[in-house]
């Protein structure tokens, strides 16, 4: 019976694998659905990708509502946090003849941002000056124009030593006249974080501006956490048997409104060369629409081709980089570049990626340290400026290669992408003269 079962398997497996062998692949199959007069074979072009000089980033201000940058990297970037202030807890009361014993600040580092290891722990003035004006949603990605007036006070709110080398926690004694502009507020005031804003504006912190000898890579920028960070207020006051007694309250700092203000050393540079793609409001490369239009158009005309029978099936745009041997060398390089387009509503400027970036996993402008470039998507936008006038483009069809950051919403299972506003990255490119240069990969059909 043992035999009987495998001579009968192997029957069956003969028989199948005859079957199989007689199955023909008819590769017309769908053939008699596409018209004869189109033409479905893809091809794939590279071309030189054009490329204004790099700028600087303009007016480049954050909102965040939990940490501020502060510090400066020699002449090339520096930053003010601005922040606002409110009552942590709801009533808080005085007391009779209340006194000041102590107003403090105590700020949560986040992040050390440095260039070279011999900074991580340099001392650094920092300074507390009161703001002159109430923050607002005006201020949020404004032009830095509102800010070139007198916006905090002259003389620092801050008291005594202001030295800070690095650590975690910063702490920062104010002058008693802030404690006293507290207690002058009445509970009901407290009560309000609307009302309390209006009348306590709240705080930049500030570092000294570097000279012009200062090395360019020289330096730190901190970024404190303000969730961890508070002012605090610690008076005395009498009981209502006479007795003196302390009380300790707490302000959080930034709840409603923080910024950062970034100033920028740079001038716009030729690309030719080595690109220096700084981070927050430095220098990054633009690829201007209509040069990139133009470059597309020009090919397609000496490989006659009409623009309206090209379909874009594919198109990215890749920036190499070179690799020496020195790992650290990537230390500061973005994790991503990816294009962004620059926009202006009521006025101000915003910095946002293009769609793209939500399509793609491989493309997305990550930095592949095994090919040596970041390669970038943007195949609707490349189509979309194809199709439209090349008189009807504008600067805001420019791109702007920009470090980007995701955000993943673990409620949503969504993830959002944002030119990245707050870690400072320096990342050196190849420019349009090197043999690895930039460029634009399109992969292209064209209807007949």
């Amino acid at each position: 019976m043992r035999h009987n079962g495998i001579f009968t398997g192997l029957t069956l497996l003969s028989a199948l694998f005859f079957l199989a062998s007689c199955i023909n692949t008819d590769h017309t199959l769908g053939s008699a659905f596409v018209p004869d007069s189109q033409d479905i074979s893809v091809h794939t072009i590279t071309l030189d990708l054009p490329l204004g000089e790099s700028r600087p980033v303009a007016d480049l201000q954050s909102q965040m509502s939990s940490s501020v940058t502060v510090g400066s990297l020699g002449t090339a970037i520096s930053s003010e946090g601005l922040m606002s202030v409110n009552a942590a807890t709801d009533s808080i009361i005085w007391g009779r003849n209340p006194s000041v014993h102590r107003v403090y600040l105590s700020f949560s580092r986040d992040t050390t941002l440095i260039l070279q290891d011999d900074q991580l722990y340099i001392p650094q003035n920092l300074y507390v000056h009161q703001l002159t004006f109430e923050l607002d949603s005006t201020h949020a990605n404004g032009s830095l124009d509102i800010f070139k007036g007198e916006y905090y006070t002259a003389t620092p709110v801050s008291d005594g030593g202001c030295v800070y080398t690095g650590d975690d926690i910063y702490i920062v004694d104010l002058k008693k006249s802030v404690g006293e502009r507290l207690l002058q507020i009445p509970m009901e005031v407290l009560d309000s974080a609307e009302l309390f804003m209006k009348q306590f504006y709240g705080f930049c912190l500030r570092t000294e501006q570097p000279d012009s000898q200062t090395d360019g890579n020289a330096g730190r920028l901190t970024v404190f956490d303000l969730s961890g960070s508070s002012l605090y207020l610690v008076w005395d006051y009498d009981d209502e048997n006479g007795n003196r007694l302390r009380s300790t309250a707490s302000f959080q700092l930034g709840q409603y409104y923080s910024l950062n203000l970034y100033r920028n050393g740079g001038t716009p540079a030729d690309n030719g060369g080595d690109i220096l793609v700084r981070g927050l409001s430095g220098n990054k490369p633009r690829i201007e629409a209509a040069s990139l239009r133009k470059a597309v158009t020009d090919w397609a005309a000496a490989d006659g081709i009409a623009l309206e029978n090209l379909v874009v099936a594919k198109a990215t745009v890749e920036f190499p980089f070179e690799y020496d041997g020195d790992l650290h060398r990537f230390d500061h390089y973005a994790d991503n570049l990816f294009p962004c387009r620059r926009t202006l509503t009521d006025g101000l400027p915003y910095y946002t990626p293009i769609e793209e970036i939500n399509d793609t996993d491989l493309e997305n402008g990550s930095i592949d340290r095994s090919l040596l470039r970041y390669k970038s998507n943007i195949s609707l936008y490349l189509q979309d400026i194809l199709q439209r006038d090349a008189g009807g483009l504008t600067d805001e069809d420019d791109l702007w290669m920009m470090p980007t950051t995701a955000y993943y919403n673990s409620y949503t299972g969504a993830t959002y992408y944002y030119a990245d506003n707050v870690y400072y990255s320096q990342t050196v490119l190849n420019g349009t003269a090197a043999e690895r240069h930039p460029v634009l990969k399109l992969t292209y059909s064209v209807l007949k």
